[in-house]
């Protein structure tokens, strides 16, 4: 039984989610994390894509920038209160010597 595409967003945008949260916790500097998340979301689309259709999208590649894009934008997003978080660390150990 296929599955409906508003299930299958939700899968997606969840793997998304993990993605970025697991690369966020995993490295330490921002940009080290987002990028190769964003990668790995796009990745991740064009896989649901080809396991949803059976086929690569002929536009493949104009709908691999725009996931990268959404997904840099995500994972921004998902990065900050790590950010925050490790930045209110460093400046507590700083101020604590």
């Amino acid at each position: 039984m296929p599955m409906n595409e508003g299930v299958v967003l939700t899968f997606v945008f969840l793997a998304w989610l993990v993605i970025a949260l697991v690369a966020h916790a995993v490295l330490a500097r921002f940009w080290v994390a987002a990028c190769p998340s964003a990668l790995l979301m796009a990745g991740a689309t064009q896989l649901a894509s080809y396991v949803e259709v059976g086929y690569l999208d002929p536009m493949w590649p104009v709908s691999t920038a725009v996931a990268f894009g959404l997904g840099l934008i995500v994972s921004l997003l998902v990065g900050l209160p790590f950010r925050m978080a490790r930045r209110l660390q460093h400046e507590r150990r700083k101020g604590g010597r």
